[in-house]
């Protein structure tokens, strides 16, 4: 069997205090590739990334979710990791993750509420938002996830052009759009707990009401996919 390439995956909007706290803590040997995609940095973001040999790309439209998307579309790897430099994301678990992926799980999630795992980051209304969006895309397969929010993953590239994937994919659904059509497919997942350490550079981009809105719209379509079986 042919080993799985992968590409680790660096999203970043003035993220410098973090990528040069954390980026030196990287083996980047682990990956095939590590590529940076910005969404237009004014902090010296870009200028620590090319000093530091990375391959960087400028996304076009506004959002995570569509510059993993930009992302997916020029990359050659089998798998991609996605990594948050502003701290939410510990070094500790990309070898695992990679691990995973290498025995060829599709979708592998590091879980904030995977026991032991702690997050230090959340609110309540984050939190309470997670596990309940959790459960109803627990619904639609067989694994029962703990965590489908966190951006913190590895998966195959292939589950991001699924029909289902591409015809529902909008906004900020990304990450519970890949927990949710892995499940709905009864693909080879898997959880790994990993703590949630509190921001230390950036701020938060994320919209509570509209990305929870867009989270359960997504959630319908995938059920009434379910529901009445149809093809996408």
């Amino acid at each position: 069997m042919k080993k799985k390439t992968i590409t680790l995956l660096l999203p970043t909007l003035n993220e410098v205090t973090g990528f040069k706290a954390i980026f030196p803590k990287i083996d980047t040997s682990l990956f095939d590739e590590v590529l940076v995609i910005d969404g237009g940095s004014t902090d010296g973001t870009i200028e620590y990334a090319k000093s530091q040999n990375l391959n960087i790309i400028m996304q076009k439209e506004k959002g995570l979710g569509p510059a993993v998307m930009e992302a997916i579309s020029i990359i050659k790897t089998d798998c991609v990791i996605e990594f948050s430099l502003d701290g939410n994301c510990m070094v500790e678990q990309l070898e695992p993750l990679v691990r995973n992926l290498l025995r060829g799980d599709d979708l592998v999630v590091v879980s904030r509420y995977l026991p032991p795992a702690i997050s230090y980051d959340d609110t309540y209304t984050t939190a309470f938002g997670n596990k309940m969006f959790t459960f109803f895309i627990s619904l639609l397969g067989k694994f029962k996830p703990t965590d489908t929010l966190t951006i913190y993953r590895g998966f195959d590239v292939k589950i991001a052009k699924y029909p289902e994937f591409k015809k529902f994919m909008y906004g900020p659904v990304f990450e519970p759009l890949i927990s949710a059509v892995a499940i709905y497919r009864n693909l080879n997942i898997s959880e790994i707990p990993g703590d949630e350490p509190a921001r230390i550079g950036g701020t938060s981009k994320m919209s509570v009401i509209y990305n929870g809105l867009c989270i359960v719209l997504c959630i319908v379509r995938m059920y009434i996919l379910k529901i009445l079986k149809i093809t996408v």
